[in-house]
This record gives C-alpha cells, sequence and structure tokens, in this order.
C-alpha cells in the first residue's frame, strides 16, 4: 500500500534505483513503480500533508512526539487504508521504540529484524 501523491514512492526513489538492481530494495522499488495502479497488487490511499511537514491522519498522541517526521507518512498512509494493514520493519530503531504508542494509536508494526533492534 502507497499514498496516492507519491510521497512514499519519491521517499523510496531517494534512497534506491527503479531499475531493480542492485539489491532488494531496488527490486521492491522497481515491483511497485510496476503494480501501483493495479489493486489486486497495490492499494493507495490519500494522506493530507499538513505545514510542519506531516500528515493530518498521523495520530496527535504526545506520545509520538519525536518520531522520525519523515516516517509521519507511512503511519498516516496505513491508518487511511480502512484494513489498517501493519507496516513491515526491518532496521529502523524508531518504530521498536515507539512501538507502544504506535500500537496504542491503532497502528500495527510487525519487526521483521527483531533481534538487530534490541
Amino acid at each position: 500500500m502507497i499514498d496516492d501523491r507519491f510521497h512514499i514512492l519519491k521517499e523510496y526513489q531517494n534512497k534506491v534505483s527503479p531499475s531493480g538492481q542492485p539489491g532488494v530494495g531496488d527490486a521492491f522499488l522497481k515491483w511497485i513503480l510496476t503494480h501501483r495502479g493495479n489493486p489486486n497488487h497495490c492499494h493507495q490511499v490519500s494522506i493530507t500533508p499538513t505545514p510542519n511537514g506531516s500528515f493530518k491522519e498521523f495520530p496527535s498522541s504526545p506520545d509520538l512526539q519525536g518520531f522520525d517526521l519523515s516516517d509521519h507518512k507511512f503511519v498516516a498512509t496505513a491508518l487511511s487504508h480502512p484494513d489498517r494493514p501493519a507496516i513491515f520493519n526491518a532496521v529502523d530503531s524508531d518504530w521498536k521504540q515507539f512501538g507502544p504508542a504506535l500500537a496504542a494509536a491503532g497502528v500495527k508494526v510487525k519487526q521483521l529484524c527483531p533481534q538487530i533492534l534490541k
């Protein structure tokens, strides 16, 4: 799932290559770019940017102050989808640190590499 105004895709494109090479992140971006218009593979939702760089859909909980502003788009996107799908995180420690506050806000986070995030 991605947002329909390319906030997520722009961030990925700053970090990996749309050619699909050489790594897993590159292959993932290529897959999203190829399938983003196919609702059988990728859902798109609307999120609303705010003047402070966050999104209207991001929870206003004081427990989430300090959560990485660049990750607000992922939370806003998950919360905008009617099924509220989980967000998968590999190695970003913010997601573990703010896990209880995110869960309290209705955000499900799946840690792919919990052994790294001690």
